[in-house]
């Protein structure tokens, strides 16, 4: 008998952004030697739990995404001996619980609501490990917590930062959780020029429009634009980077479970909700006026060069 066959068998669900699956990382670290896991959401999230789960699935292939229907598909889902389900979905009339329920009749079905309302004063991640600990697994919330503040929960320990190099990223999956380019063009002209040898500006498919902004205030040859990198490049870019600097983003919070040194702007989310985790985070709440957010981050930086 294997390891992976003695551990308890739990599936997991959470289609979910990129942020938002990350931030099952603190439960699944508890769990990682507990269970063999196995989580349905959605790429890229998926792939960069990989450290932290035996497999994954795509809930926008097969049948997943049909669980909300009357008749899913169950013949298309994986066959699984499973000890329990536990599903985080946005699901009020119930439909996808039956749909479980259909699919795998002898599994316990445990499902909550994707996020605390945000009326609660609790990070998202207590949050999800708060449930899945009512759901019977050996999760201690509080512990999974200070476990993600002094550890990177996603450090494959294989990488040598390089002390001369700054990762950006200006944008995210929100407008309104976005400072203008302008903030970033002076950042990167004013301060990381004379700090950094190496710059790189990490644009996603949500940031094309800006890509030509970027490409044309670029003054020297030192600033290097990445547009969508791939899942091994993006990590290794990340590994390698002294300090990184981005808004309330998937790869904001990619970054922080990375051990990487983290800057997070936030502008118009709650950071007590949705604060990137890590050992060396530093989120800088909207301080107003442009100036006031341009200062404190170049302080900000100017301190972690420093204590490098």
């Amino acid at each position: 008998m294997t390891i992976h066959e003695e551990r308890r068998r739990i599936l997991i669900i959470r289609p979910s952004a990129l942020g938002d699956t990350l931030l099952l990382a603190p439960g699944l670290y508890q769990l990682v030697h507990e269970a063999a896991l196995t989580v349905v959401g959605r790429r890229p999230g998926i792939d960069f739990l990989t450290p932290l789960i035996e497999k994954s699935f795509d809930y926008e292939k097969g049948g997943w995404h049909t669980l909300f229907s009357q008749k899913p598909t169950c013949r298309d889902l994986p066959a699984l001996d499973l000890e329990r389900i536990i599903c985080f979905l946005t699901d009020p009339d119930g439909d996808a619980s039956k749909g479980l329920r259909a699919c795998f009749p002898d599994t316990p079905l445990h499902c909550f609501r994707p996020f605390p309302s945000k009326e609660e004063n609790i990070h998202v991640a207590h949050y999800l490990t708060q449930c899945l600990h009512a759901s019977g697994l050996p999760v201690d919330p509080q512990q999974a917590m200070e476990e993600a503040a002094r550890t990177p929960l996603l450090d494959g320990k294989n990488h040598v930062r390089a002390g001369d190099m700054v990762v950006i990223h200006p944008g995210s999956g929100g407008e309104r959780k976005n400072y203008g380019a302008e903030l970033w063009f002076d950042l990167l002209r004013e301060v990381c020029l004379e700090l950094f040898h190496r710059k790189i500006v990490l644009l996603g498919p949500a940031e094309e429009e800006l890509y030509e902004r970027f490409e044309k205030e670029r003054w020297d040859s030192s600033t290097e634009i990445i547009r969508c990198p791939q899942k091994d490049n993006l990590v290794s870019l990340l590994n390698e980077a002294a300090l990184y600097i981005g808004h309330d983003s998937g790869i904001t919070h990619l970054s922080a479970l990375l051990g990487t040194p983290t800057i997070a702007l936030f502008r118009n989310s709650r950071y007590v909700q949705w604060a990137p985790l890590g050992p060396n985070v530093t989120v800088i709440p909207n301080g107003g006026e442009y100036r006031v957010i341009f200062e404190r981050t170049r302080e900000v930086i100017h301190q972690n060069i420093r204590h490098r």
